[in-house]
């Protein structure tokens, strides 16, 4: 189990304060790796003997050897250059072949834990949930922005119904405030995950409007809270996640989409063609 798992999995039996420490770090893990406990202790507004206890209910000895383990990871994930980094020389890349085929590797366990986790009765009914809704709002931050914007996008060329906000602003509440239970928000999260989208997860839960998500885990409140849930694969050799298997998930959707919806999807491409005539958009 990664750090990162043990820290998600340990949050239904944390304090308060631990809690907050936890959430700053899977959202700052990389800052964190190499801040004193004081000043991790300041960013999650608790004392630094709750940042010592809570590694210390992770297993470790206390914050000096957990910052070790995320040095670890940020090592792991930046690579070491004489075996991992692809030299942008033309001759050298010749020599890489290796490391392409080890990243290519991940990228196809990636679609593979995509597919193998995820049934297909759970992507009919996740577009079911699109189809149906009166307005969508897609809810994302930092590295799941991206798929998300490409959703977005592939969702308004057919129902023209769907907003994409970032889920750490104060305009995602105002938004939220005014759903009703025809609508619908998707939820994309991936580590490091955001408090506030999960504040947000737990009032729509409150107010029974339909909720479903394409993350990583089970765990999280993201996860637990949405009517389906998809799960995503973010393996990667390098600093960030892998978007692959997020991008895989959407596919899937858009392609059931279009099954769905022919006759919607024709006419919105005779109209698309007659607009870019009109407006010059394309020759």
């Amino acid at each position: 189990m990664s750090l990162f798992e043990k820290i998600q999995n340990s949050l239904d039996t944390l304090s308060g304060a631990k809690k907050r420490v936890a959430y700053y770090i899977l959202d700052n893990w990389l800052e964190a790796a190499f801040l004193p406990a004081s000043k991790v202790a300041r960013s999650a507004d608790v004392s630094e003997s709750v940042v010592v206890r809570f590694s210390q209910d992770l297993g470790y000895s206390g914050f000096p050897q957990f910052q070790k383990e995320l040095q670890v990871i940020l090592k792991s994930r930046l690579a070491n250059p004489k075996d991992e980094i692809i030299n942008n020389d033309k001759e050298d890349f010749k020599n890489h072949n290796k490391d392409l085929l080890k990243i290519y590797n991940k990228s196809i366990k990636n679609i593979d834990e995509v597919f193998n986790k995820n049934s297909l009765d759970t992507f009919v009914n996740f577009m079911n949930k699109i189809v149906d809704a009166k307005k969508i709002l897609i809810l994302a931050r930092q590295n799941s922005y991206g798929p998300a914007s490409m959703l977005n996008v592939h969702l308004n060329e057919v129902f023209s119904k769907s907003n994409l906000i970032d889920g750490e602003s104060v305009e995602a509440l105002d938004y939220i405030r005014g759903l009703t239970k025809d609508d619908l928000v998707i939820f994309i999260s991936i580590p490091s995950y955001s408090k506030r989208m999960r504040l947000y997860s737990d009032f729509l839960k409150e107010k029974a409007i339909p909720q479903v998500a394409i993350t990583n885990s089970r765990s999280h409140n993201i996860g637990q809270n949405a009517d389906l849930l998809l799960l995503t694969s973010i393996h990667s050799y390098s600093y960030s996640n892998s978007h692959l298997g997020t991008v895989f998930i959407i596919d899937i959707l858009i392609y059931l989409i279009t099954e769905h919806n022919k006759s919607e999807l024709l006419k919105y491409i005779e109209d698309t063609k007659l607009f870019n005539e009109r407006f010059g958009i394309t020759e």
